[in-house]
């Protein structure tokens, strides 16, 4: 189990599609993010139709609503959805309630580079309550 203590809003909960998977996946998701393009929600969970990866769920914990626990049956996507979260909105992440320092966050951003670069260029962070669907560019 991973843990993010947020302490700003959270991207557009359909960038974690493009991170996971790819942009265009077939997904189910269920959460909170009302309306579509909130952020901030504070429950996801994403599973990929197309495939029989497992399950990410990220919510905010009961005891403390600033911290969100990310956990999956897949300990990549678990590690890779936490990491994101930590890098568009965290102060601090942890694994297994071990902190994670600077110079492993490095290791990871190195290990996920493609994933993040999907994220980062996802249409999603142009959505607005305004314009929950953002047209490509």
């Amino acid at each position: 189990m991973h843990t993010v203590r947020v302490d700003r809003d959270r991207p557009d909960f359909r960038a974690f599609i493009d991170l996971l998977y790819g942009a265009n996946r077939n997904v189910d998701t269920d959460g909170n993010s009302n309306p579509v393009s909130s952020r901030t929600w504070s429950f996801l969970y994403v599973k990929d139709r197309e495939s029989d990866d497992p399950s990410v769920e990220i919510y905010a914990s009961e005891v403390d609503p600033a911290v969100f626990v990310v956990e999956s049956g897949s300990s990549t996507l678990e590690e890779l959805a936490a990491l994101y979260l930590f890098l568009t909105c965290g102060e601090s992440i942890n694994s297994s309630g071990e902190s994670i320092d600077v110079a492993a966050v490095e290791v990871l951003r190195d290990k996920y580079r493609t994933e993040l670069g999907r994220a980062n260029g996802a249409i999603w962070h142009r959505s607005s309550a305004q314009s929950p669907y953002p047209k490509l560019r």
